[in-house]
């Protein structure tokens, strides 16, 4: 096909941190694809105050070239109506969706209103019963990919290579760079940097401060040349001093003192990173980083896990896994407050110690 005819290009793509970073091979195919094209992105305004605008993750000027933001589900007619004179005014051409598919109904809904929106060449939305619920991945046991999911949803724009580093290269500016050294260079002075974050937007996901704490008291008795850098949103700023005081010795915290973006150039040169199953442990992996993830089991293995070969993953799997709950009370967050501080220890340590990068098993029961 030929790209040559196309354009102005939208992308519908919803989703925060971590859904972002997962499609970010996506986002570099459909560059490649229509490079000559006016690119404008349709997304989601930030769902809640500590989610970042797709615009601090994948920047402006390269991936798209502008945005337009709508709030999810809305019914609002006049709303929808305004999204449709955007649309038209643009002479949007070509959508291309990388947004997740609810169900063939709401696939139907969507191609109906880009169709009324004038647009003539819809890519992504012939989909598969996969695309809609996930499936086994015969070739890992687990579920599959997000991501390749994803770029199974543009196949017809050719193969994306999910392994290849340059399709998951956020394109960070020297700017970006810059003011990343700066805040590693305060505390680094030639150490090794382990970095963490805290953060997540589901209580179900949240191994607790007590964990954490536990886990720096040990591993700073350890790892004795090296420092501490903390990234979160601006309200993890208290947990986090909470934590680089059981650390007790040189570390910074940066909760709400970076950007995405920054925290991505940051995490270039930092040695392992440990974080929850969030949009930090995305990021970190995205930029090359050997991550431990610490995870609940709301999800099945497989479809969120990070980029990359050389993490450590740890699951417990009990009777209610799968359940898919943001809250946890009746079990008590049973799954991941069975992971022990000494189980994420020993992966991180595994991973200090490995000679070369290995395929690393995920850790079950």
């Amino acid at each position: 096909m030929s790209a040559s005819k196309n354009k102005n290009v939208l992308i519908y793509r919803l989703g925060s941190l971590g859904d972002t970073i997962m499609a970010l091979p996506c986002f570099h195919k459909i560059k490649d694809s229509f490079p000559d094209a006016d690119i404008t992105l349709l997304t989601n305004k930030p769902v809640m105050a500590k989610a970042a605008a797709i615009e601090a993750i994948l920047g402006t000027g390269y991936f798209f070239d502008r945005t337009i933001n709508y709030p999810v589900g809305t019914r609002d007619w006049k709303v929808l109506l305004d999204l449709i004179k955007q649309i038209r005014a643009l002479k949007i051409d070509t959508v291309v969706n990388i947004t997740p598919v609810r169900s063939k109904k709401a696939i139907l809904r969507d191609k109906l209103f880009f169709m009324a929106a004038g647009v003539k060449r819809l890519i992504g939305f012939d989909v598969l019963e996969e695309d809609i619920n996930v499936v086994t991945d015969p070739q890992t046991g687990v579920n599959e990919w997000e991501a390749k999911r994803l770029a199974r949803r543009i196949k017809v724009l050719g193969d994306i290579d999910l392994e290849a580093p340059q399709n998951w290269d956020m394109r960070l500016t020297p700017a970006e760079t810059n003011a990343a050294n700066t805040y590693f260079d305060l505390v680094a002075q030639g150490s090794p940097v382990l970095a963490i974050s805290l953060g997540t937007k589901n209580q179900a996901n949240d191994w607790g401060l007590i964990n954490w704490q536990a886990l720096l008291i040990q591993l700073s008795g350890i790892l004795l040349n090296w420092k501490l850098i903390i990234i979160g949103a601006p309200d993890e700023t208290v947990l986090a001093d909470a934590c680089l005081e059981s650390w007790g010795r040189e570390g910074i915290n940066l909760c709400g003192k970076t950007t995405p973006r920054i925290s991505a150039a940051l995490l270039k040169r930092v040695s392992l990173f440990i974080g929850h199953d969030s949009g930090p442990l995305h990021l970190a992996a995205c930029s090359g980083v050997p991550c431990v993830g610490i995870y609940s089991a709301r999800n099945m293995p497989g479809q969120w896990f990070p980029r990359g070969k050389n993490n450590q993953l740890l699951y417990k799997l009990p009777e209610c896994a799968g359940c898919g709950l943001e809250t946890c009370i009746e079990k008590q967050k049973k799954c991941i407050l069975s992971i022990s501080v000494n189980n994420v220890q020993q992966a991180a340590l595994k991973i200090i110690n490995s000679g070369k990068p290995k395929i690393s098993p995920v850790l079950y029961n």
